[in-house]
């Protein structure tokens, strides 16, 4: 296992959502940031790059496509995995043509968001979960 821990950085404007995806994450052994905004998320762009981000298509101010393309132009190779409840097919497809690992439509499985993070973390070179009760409920 390497010594850097890889972090799931969480950007959705929804607080409950935003809330329950790091209880999600976290009690599956993962780092988990929070951010409620796009902006917000700039602020904080991690420079290590060993983790990957769970974005929100629809955010006030700066949208989630908008920040894709954003880190791109930083030359950030943080892996995304879209979440949205307003996608369409034409945004799914935008949004993987530009490098995102995964986009999934709300509702979706407990099971289907940790398998597109798990692969999104082989992508940045630590596909693994950090030490931690896998599965423990926090």
């Amino acid at each position: 296992m390497s010594d850097t821990r890889a972090t799931v950085f969480v950007v959705d404007d929804d607080a409950s959502v935003r809330k329950s995806l790091g209880r999600l994450l976290r009690s599956f052994g993962y780092d988990v940031e929070l951010f409620a905004s796009a902006d917000e998320f700039l602020q904080r762009l991690p420079s290590d790059g060993v983790g990957c981000l769970v974005l929100d298509v629809q955010l006030p101010g700066v949208n989630g496509l908008e920040l894709q393309a954003k880190l791109a132009d930083r030359d950030c190779t943080l892996p995304i995995v879209f979440i949205t409840g307003h996608g369409d097919l034409t945004m799914g497809v935008r949004a993987m043509e530009a490098g995102a690992s995964a986009f999934i439509t709300k509702p979706f499985r407990e099971d289907t968001l940790l398998q597109a993070v798990d692969q999104a973390l082989a992508k940045c070179g630590n596909g693994h979960r950090n030490a931690g009760s896998e599965g423990s409920q926090s």
